[in-house]
């Protein structure tokens, strides 16, 4: 089953870490595939011990938008679910909100735009912070928003968002952003997406945590 998948490049940072590269050659991706991370340094993902992954992916198209759970895109979320484990995160209590809250959106556009993080975020099917627990508030990013030229090309977009330190002008922040790009030629598996997941996960030793 193919699955495509898009980017942006970003620039522009300001207390944060970033980082955009290949799988190394053991593990190449095919070669337009890269994986774009950057993440919060001022924050200590330690301090952070339970995570939820949203139950399913938004998917914008242009002006079209959709909450999906095709198999395709439910491997894509047992994949981050897999990786957050893997770091020491854990499933929060029953009925109690998780520390850490996991967006994705799956989004195709063949515009050339100039980008600013959270234009998404109004799209039917990403879920907002009233989803979380968190009414009224919005998201916010600690750092420098990035800025994206395009492409004709899709991305696999994931936000972490803390819902562990809701700021006092009502907002919960983005701790950390993977985008995977893929151009569009219906030549990348869901092995490669995931593999991709994985990679992203690489890129950001940060994240990881110990045991309460």
């Amino acid at each position: 089953m193919k699955t495509k998948i898009l980017f942006f490049l970003l620039t522009g940072l300001l207390a944060a870490t970033a980082c955009s590269k290949y799988p190394p050659e053991s593990g190449r991706l095919l070669e337009d595939l890269a994986i774009y991370t950057k993440y919060d340094i001022t924050i200590n993902f330690n301090d952070y011990k339970t995570f939820a992954v949203a139950p399913s992916v938004a998917y914008i198209n242009g002006k079209d938008s959709a909450s999906i759970t095709t198999p395709e895109a439910m491997a894509l979320l047992s994949q981050i679910s897999q990786d957050m484990h893997n770091r020491g995160f854990t499933a929060p209590a029953a009925g109690a909100k998780p520390d850490l809250a996991i967006n994705v959106s799956a989004i195709k556009n063949t515009n050339t735009t100039v980008y600013s993080p959270g234009w998404y975020w109004g799209y039917p099917g990403y879920y907002s912070p009233g989803w979380w627990g968190y009414p009224g508030y919005g998201y916010g990013y600690p750092y420098y928003p990035a800025y994206v030229t395009s492409y004709s090309t899709g991305t696999v977009l994931i936000d972490m968002i803390d819902l562990k330190n809701p700021t006092s002008d009502h907002k919960v922040m983005v701790r950390w952003n993977a985008l995977i790009r893929g151009l569009l030629t219906s030549s990348h598996s869901l092995d490669d997406v995931l593999k991709s997941v994985d990679q992203a996960f690489k890129q950001t030793p940060a994240i990881k945590t110990t045991s309460k």
